[in-house]
């Protein structure tokens, strides 16, 4: 049991599965999709490469969002360390959280040089030397998804006594914009 609301415990799962979808959003339209090269046509490849540096950063800094302090400047988080530290959770349950969140952290790190130098801020430095932040191994992003998951479940069926589920209509609402999609190209073709 814990000592968090079932408001926080809702608000901090509804958190999880807003980063999973926006996540799942970016992958499916750019890194998934089997019609991409609709996308990269003329009239359209601008566009669709600022939506794609967009929804790239969007994600990355709601992860980000996540591994906050509990903590900060006096203010409270509604993160990963508010939901382990501030939950006065049983001593194995603790335990668990806090295994899931060193999996979780060696993911975000790859990330957090990323957030606080040109997600977050405008670093002159970085900008100038035109470096590269946030790159990861192909898998580790569905890796860390998995821990959050089990992360989030945790806290769903501990506090709300119900189990916690990513939305997996974010593929389906890409196919269906995919289809929408070339169908007008081709009649502006005409």
């Amino acid at each position: 049991m814990s000592t968090h609301s079932k408001k926080v415990a809702d608000k901090f799962c509804d958190s999880c599965k807003w980063l999973h979808q926006s996540w799942q959003t970016r992958k499916y339209l750019f890194d998934e999709n089997p019609s991409i090269d609709s996308l990269k046509k003329p009239h359209y490849a601008d566009f669709f490469l600022r939506l794609n540096v967009i929804l790239q950063e969007y994600w990355i800094q709601q992860l980000a969002k996540l591994h906050d302090p509990a903590v900060q400047y006096g203010h409270k988080n509604l993160s990963i360390d508010y939901m382990i530290d501030c939950g006065q959770w049983d001593a194995q349950t603790k335990a668990g959280l806090s295994a899931l969140r060193a999996k979780m952290t060696h993911f975000e790190t790859k990330l957090r040089e990323a957030r606080n130098k040109i997600i977050s801020h405008n670093d002159l430095s970085t900008i100038l030397q035109m470096t590269d932040f946030g790159k990861f191994n192909q898998g580790d992003d569905v890796e860390y998804f998995n821990h959050l998951y089990k992360f989030a479940s945790i806290v769903s069926q501990r506090v709300l006594g119900k189990i916690f589920l990513y939305d997996d209509l974010v593929k389906n609402d890409v196919q269906f914009f995919m289809s929408a999609f070339e169908r007008g190209s081709i009649v502006t073709r005409r």
